[in-house]
Order: structure tokens, then C-alpha cells, then sequence
């Protein structure tokens, strides 16, 4: 498919696809965005890095001013994957690659504790849209539709079972060669679950006008043609 007609469609578009960890945002954001010609971007990369890049230079965790400041301060470039990367984008903060580092254990452990900070979000946020008003854009995280790009073209949040997507990501831990039990990372994703949710600013939750895909029994290929229908439903211009 080719790209869209600005002029017809009235400006920049985005498709906002919010859910929880291992709801399958990542791997159907980047195929929809494949399919439709647009560019994708997963904001779960920006807070890694910037929970990566505290935790190389010692900042407290618990210090919100400080990790705000870091936030405000940090120079963040979001670019294509490598050929062959299981990311969904490269990221160099301050001058760093942090690609390979977006995955490691303590960056796991501690990036919903960074993305609860509501002056770190605000800023990543405001980078965030500016990305928006670039180009048409599919955006992946956790507050696209509600916060980061409330007026989407479409809005699609994606659930899971708790079982199912303890076992993607056990699976997806397994592939970096690490050991790990499922029943391990069910708990850690249901502590991550109440995290996202409680959270003050930006909680995790599906917009109003969100469309829901339950994807526990869906393999890949099936989200990305149910995406498709609902972009041609609610964006049919996409679909020319």
C-alpha cells in the first residue's frame, strides 16, 4: 500500500495502539505500519532508554525531580531498526546506543517505576507528539489513545490473558538466552499490570472510542488483518 494523500485527508493521521505488556502492541504496530507505508513508532523504547540511561549514571530511582530533569534534559533520536533486530526501533540517548540495552534484566525490572514519574512522562510525551505532527504515524504504547494522541484517526487497544502473555513474554526472555520460569513472569506482569493502571499520570486504560482486539488465541497475521479491517472501517482512505 502507498502513502496517503495529505491534502485529501485533511493533515497527518496517526493509529494509536494502546495494552498491556505482551498484549502484541509491538509486532502488530511495525506489520500494520509495513502494510499501510506508514512509519511506526513504539514509545515503550523511549522510557527503556531513558530508564537504561539513569540507571548507567546512578540517578535514584525514587528521586522524581532528578529523573524529570534527566527526561528534560536528554537528547533522544528514535530511528528504523537494524535488518534482522528483534526491536522495533534503534535509540541514542545522549550520544549512546541504548538498543542493546532496552531488554536487559534491571531495565525490565525498573521501567514502569521510571514511566510512573509524571514529569518524565510529561516531557516524553511532548517528544512524542512532536513525532505525530511529522508524518502519518502508527504510535504503540500505553496512553496513545487517552493522553499522547487523544484525537487518532483510529484507536485500537489490545488484551490478552494473563497466562498468554506471561508465556510470550517467557518466551521472548528465552530467545535473549536467558532461564527463566513463566510462573515468575506472571507475577512480575501482574505487579507491572497494577503499576500501569495505578499510576497517577497517564494510567494505563482503553480510551472511550477504542476499538478492543482480544488477541490470547490470534496469531500475528490474524491482528494485523483484524487491524486492517478496523482501519478500513473507521479510515477507509488508508486502504487505497
Amino acid at each position: 500500500m502507498g502513502t496517503i494523500d495529505d491534502d485529501a485527508l485533511g493533515g497527518l493521521l496517526v493509529i494509536a495502539i494502546d495494552g498491556p505488556v505482551a498484549s502484541g502492541k509491538s509486532e502488530l504496530g511495525r506489520r500494520l505500519a509495513e502494510r499501510l507505508g506508514w512509519r511506526m513508532l513504539d514509545t515503550g523504547v523511549m522510557y527503556r532508554a531513558l530508564t537504561w540511561l539513569a540507571l548507567e549514571r546512578s540517578v535514584d530511582l525514587q528521586d522524581e525531580t532528578a529523573l524529570t530533569r534527566l527526561a528534560e534534559a536528554v537528547q533522544m533520536e528514535v530511528g528504523p531498526p537494524l535488518s534482522g533486530s528483534d526491536e522495533s526501533a534503534t535509540i541514542i540517548v545522549d550520544g549512546l546506543d541504548a538498543t542493546a540495552h532496552l531488554r536487559e534484566k534491571h531495565v525490565e525490572s525498573s521501567v514502569s517505576t521510571v514511566a510512573a514519574v509524571a514529569g518524565a512522562r510529561q516531557q516524553l510525551v511532548a517528544r512524542q507528539r512532536e513525532e505525530a505532527e511529522r508524518e502519518h504515524l502508527v504510535i504503540v504504547g500505553r496512553d496513545i489513545g487517552t493522553v499522547v494522541a487523544p484525537d487518532a484517526a483510529v484507536k485500537i487497544y489490545l488484551v490478552a490473558t494473563p497466562t498468554e502473555r506471561a508465556r510470550r513474554r517467557a518466551a521472548e526472555i528465552r530467545a535473549t538466552g536467558r532461564s527463566v520460569a513463566e510462573r515468575q513472569v506472571l507475577e512480575d506482569l501482574l505487579r507491572r499490570d497494577e503499576r500501569d493502571a495505578g499510576r497517577i499520570d497517564s494510567p494505563l486504560r482503553a480510551a472511550e472510542n477504542a476499538q478492543e482486539m482480544d488477541t490470547s488465541a490470534l496469531s500475528i497475521d490474524k491482528m494485523v488483518e483484524a487491524a486492517l479491517q478496523i482501519v478500513a472501517k473507521r479510515l477507509p482512505e488508508a486502504m487505497g
